[in-house]
């Protein structure tokens, strides 16, 4: 009688202990993929974003900004070292190079010196006309324009000679942070005649 008790009790144990077992396994699986779909749910929302100075809203993730977002920045880094007189271009390179990741900030640095050297030393005004944006690859913007710089001497304003110019901007963004990675002047290939 007692060997059949304890049996019987055996069987009750396995039983508890395979119930048990298998409870476990869908718990640890249920997890992981309640895991899984909480990170893949996180970092692909998406986030609708109007900018105070434009707008149109633009769409991004934790990842990348969508094409309008990407046209927003590259336009705003596009005015900071455009949009220039001899007191405001430390400012704005100040700004455009706050952007800049830090591996990558003196190649811009030196452009944007020699630019401001000129600009000082001249008394030149710049100013911008956009004409053409293209989205090259998610990231990288060319921005057609055509750049209108004057002189001051005084109270007399002397326009100068107005310049074609194309720009490619390669910028980043993940988790909210942009990142202006180049921003370099397309020269056109001449052509033999």
């Amino acid at each position: 009688m007692k060997l059949r008790i304890k049996g019987e009790r055996d069987k009750y144990l396995r039983t508890a202990f395979i119930s048990l077992s298998a409870l476990s396994l869908l718990c640890v699986a249920g997890t992981v993929i309640t895991s899984s779909l909480a990170w893949h749910f996180a970092t692909t929302q998406k986030t609708i974003t109007t900018p105070m100075t434009y707008n149109h809203p633009f769409s991004s993730d934790a990842k990348s900004a969508d094409s309008t977002g990407m046209t927003m920045f590259a336009t705003s880094f596009l005015y900071w070292r455009l949009n220039v007189s001899p007191e405001s271009i430390d400012g704005n390179q100040k700004m455009l190079l706050g952007y800049v990741p830090a591996e990558r900030r003196d190649a811009l640095k030196k452009v944007l010196d020699v630019e401001a050297e000129r600009i000082k030393k001249g008394g030149i005004t710049t100013r911008f006309e956009l004409h053409d944006i293209r989205i090259v690859d998610p990231g990288t913007v060319d921005m057609s324009l055509t750049l209108y710089p004057s002189t001051t001497n005084g109270s007399i304003t002397t326009a100068l000679d107005s310049q074609d110019k194309t720009y490619r901007l390669n910028m980043s963004y993940e988790n909210g942070i942009i990142n202006l990675l180049d921003f370099s002047e397309l020269v056109p290939v001449a052509t033999p005649h």
